[in-house]
């Protein structure tokens, strides 16, 4: 089924990545359009499934032949650098993941006899640094079972689980799963803006039985690396590829995104950015759970920044503090005011772009701003009015905003909230 994409959207000028000029409602002309005109008309691409089918793929060697790989300490200590004096990790059971059954021939072990002893081993660390550290356990939860679809804006019909997901979410996660059940049961359909797991920042672990799914590295001379993959490698490679740039990535703002994947005896740490990818040395988990810790550490003393969201303190986007009397009732209900207006007054990029943004809540400008005019002066709907797909390249996403002063005002309902919309469009260089 093929849905319209705005890939060649004309949007209105930025100013330090902001459009302060009023977006204009009037009946777009055949002309090229210029200056705050924000219309779809004539400016969108139709393409059908088949074609984002094999763009989601991608050219995977290609992916692995411009990998920059790291040992184990030094991707460790890349992680490490954000946080401020890191103390010693604790003392663990070197025994933590033993319990994973190791596949040989005919011996009838599968990738689903691989996923409670594994995840017992992720949150036996995660308790156990939380205890020490007084932070936030990371939680481990198995979704091998839990189908997500992708967005609208991807422009093709797809579903995506990875095995397990590491997450400070845990709740928020296991409330959608229960829900998207008892709506399944109901024949009813779940619109809002979190209905899939990619929603909630996390790191996704892709587990594969067999260490011949790892990746056979062949070091060059000069420190760089080409990779012979085998047919099992490149299937992997191609999964978290498609998982990371074509479900993750366009879910949510993300500075850059970590996965694990695992296979057989065998472990590797990954960093998708919009460079390219950073991959660690294996690491025979089996024997020492050492290079676990410290990676789970890093992402419970980091929280979700940590994890690579751009969404916090210092970051390009920060959660929005309300004025003094304003309930988290009424803030919601203001955004979905905004996003119902703009949905009647210019044709959204993809079906059911209202149900989810009415539902997403704000942001405001984070304290990454110079200009202190443009940080405090706008409230942002969270889910965008377009989204690129793909980690690689520009990473393009455009938000609705709204003057702080309009969302606030407490004659919100009398006023011409149309006038006072704004484009914010982000890319690359500003993450």
């Amino acid at each position: 089924m093929g849905r319209t994409n705005p890939r060649n959207h004309t949007f209105p000028d930025q100013i330090d990545v902001l459009s302060h000029q009023p977006m204009s409602f009037n009946t777009p002309s055949k002309q090229e359009k210029t200056g705050s005109e924000l219309s779809l008309e004539d400016a969108t691409s139709i393409h059908d499934a088949s074609y984002m089918r094999d763009l989601a793929r991608g050219d995977v060697e290609s992916v692995i032949k411009n990998c920059t790989i790291l040992s184990v300490p030094a991707f460790l200590d890349e992680m490490m650098a954000t946080i401020s004096q890191p103390p010693p990790a604790p003392a663990m059971d070197a025994n933590l993941f033993k319990g994973v059954p190791a596949y040989e021939a005919n011996n009838g072990v599968l990738e689903k006899h691989m996923y409670t002893p594994l995840r017992e081993g992720f949150t036996a660390i995660a308790q156990k640094l939380s205890t020490t550290l007084k932070t936030n356990p990371i939680a481990c939860v198995e979704t091998y079972t839990s189908m997500n679809t992708i967005g609208e804006e991807q422009a093709f019909d797809a579903e995506f689980a990875p095995d397990l997901y590491l997450t400070l979410h845990e709740g928020p996660i296991n409330a959608l799963f229960k829900a998207r059940n008892e709506a399944k049961k109901k024949k009813k359909a779940i619109h809002v803006w979190r209905e899939s797991l990619f929603h909630y920042p996390g790191v996704l672990i892709e587990v594969k039985r067999s260490t011949g799914a790892d990746f056979p590295w062949v070091a060059k001379k000069e420190d760089t690396y080409d990779a012979a993959l085998n047919t099992e490698a490149k299937k992997l490679l191609e999964q978290i590829h498609r998982y990371v740039s074509y479900a993750q990535y366009p879910a949510f703002p993300y500075r850059f995104i970590y996965c694990i994947t695992v296979t057989g005896a065998y472990m590797r740490f990954w960093k998708w950015a919009a460079t390219g990818a950073r991959v660690s040395d294996r690491i025979e988990y089996r024997k020492s759970p050492e290079a676990v810790v410290r990676f789970i550490q890093a992402l419970q003393m980091g929280g979700d920044p940590a994890i690579g969201t751009n969404v916090g303190p210092g970051l390009l986007f920060d959660d929005y503090k309300p004025p003094k009397g304003m309930s988290e009732k009424e803030k919601f209900r203001r955004a979905k005011v905004i996003a119902r207006l703009y949905n009647d007054k210019v044709k959204p990029a993809w079906e059911d772009w209202l149900e989810a943004a009415a539902s997403s809540g704000v942001w405001q400008l984070g304290s990454w701003s110079q200009n202190e005019s443009i940080k405090d002066s706008y409230i942002l709907i969270q889910y965008p009015i377009y989204s690129t797909i793909s980690i690689f390249g520009r990473g393009t996403r455009c938000f609705l905003a709204v003057d702080r002063a309009a969302f606030e005002d407490k004659d919100f309902d009398k006023q011409d909230l149309t006038s006072s919309f704004h484009t914010f469009k982000t890319s690359w260089q500003f993450i």
